[in-house]
């Protein structure tokens, strides 16, 4: 990394307040249980975990919506959560991070999704309990959810559709979302899930990790990336593949970046995939629309993501030191060479 690029990418956070961004999605609520285990239980040859503390993180879209809102941007997030104890937590949640509230539907038919993990020492994960509805919603609160983007549409700079094939996204308001989108000249970024990429269509950027795009076009890890990403742009006029280690491809039918992984400690890449989508979007709007800028910006923010276990709101000061210190890294391989 040179000096202006770095520049560059100090400047891109600096605009991220005047940003404004629709996250719609599956919204999760992510519960901790950290603990010791020390012995098995007499019952089954299992651990016992003895609980110490719970915590609760922001999981899925509401991950996005997070990320956004820490770096001082406006997040408005719209999905459905149940009528429970659980709807109460995340609810608080979002108040406390400053992320917009208005067009979460409660809906009493379903309860809200909740992904427990259990944690023991050294932070060993030990199971994952999900409690969750994967029935579709139904369709008058699919009605409502539309009607509220509507609302809110002229209002902002860019959607995110963020989708963990639980019960939202429908084909269907994909579909209406994406015509809507169009008619208001918004741009669309979709963090995909599942093995059929074809309620996607429309989108203007398709964003799936290597392990979702092998699995959308089912093709093996010996296709080249470049062909993988061609038989996603049927679906999306740029896509951008995530692919961990072996960084960030970009293709839209003619320019093509690779962009190499940012050099860091891993601890859990849990919403890491939602950080770098949330970091695209603020970057595309930041930069006008520069996509080799916006790429490298969210490339470190999801390597900021993952020193953390669960999923973490990275602030523009953890953001700025990770880019400082590849820069401090690039300059001095180059000294020694």
């Amino acid at each position: 990394m040179n000096k202006s690029l770095k520049n560059k990418l100090f400047e891109l956070i600096s605009k991220f307040n005047n940003a404004k961004i629709l996250v719609v999605g599956d919204i999760i609520l992510d519960e901790y249980l950290w603990g010791m285990a020390n012995r098995l239980s007499p019952e089954a040859p299992v651990p016992i975990l003895e609980v110490k503390r719970k915590t609760y993180l922001l999981g899925g879209a509401a991950n996005v919506a997070n990320n956004i809102a820490a770096m001082g941007a406006k997040a408005i997030l719209a999905g459905v959560i149940g009528d429970d104890l659980y709807s109460g937590v995340i609810m608080d949640l979002l108040k406390k991070n400053k992320i917009n509230t208005d067009f979460i539907i409660k809906d009493n038919t379903r309860p809200t999704t909740v992904k427990t993990r259990l944690i023991a020492q050294n932070n060993k994960h030990l199971a994952r309990v999900d409690n969750e509805s994967l029935d579709k919603i139904s369709d008058s609160v699919s009605k409502q959810i539309f009607e509220n983007i509507e609302k809110i549409i002229d209002d902002v700079d860019l959607i995110v559709l963020s989708d963990y094939v639980i019960s939202l996204l429908s084909a269907k308001l994909i579909k209406d979302i994406v015509k809507l989108a169009n008619r208001h000249d918004k741009t669309i970024v979709m963090d995909p899930k599942g093995d059929d990429f074809s309620k996607y269509a429309g989108v203007d950027i398709l964003v799936p990790n290597m392990d979702e795009a092998l699995i959308a076009t089912k093709s093996t890890r010996t296709k080249p990336v470049k062909k993988v990403a061609s038989e996603l742009r049927k679906f999306a006029d740029k896509v951008i593949i995530t692919r961990s280690a072996n960084g960030v491809y970009y293709f839209d039918g003619t320019d093509e970046l690779y962009l190499p992984s940012a050099t860091t400690e891993v601890v859990d890449a849990t919403g890491a995939g939602g950080s770098f989508v949330a970091f695209l979007a603020l970057g595309l709007i930041g930069s006008e629309f520069n996509y080799s800028e916006s790429i490298e910006l969210a490339n470190y923010a999801a390597a900021a993501a993952v020193r953390k276990v669960g999923t973490f709101a990275i602030k523009p000061v953890q953001l700025k030191e990770i880019i400082e210190v590849a820069y401090n890294n690039a300059n001095q391989a180059g000294a020694s060479k």
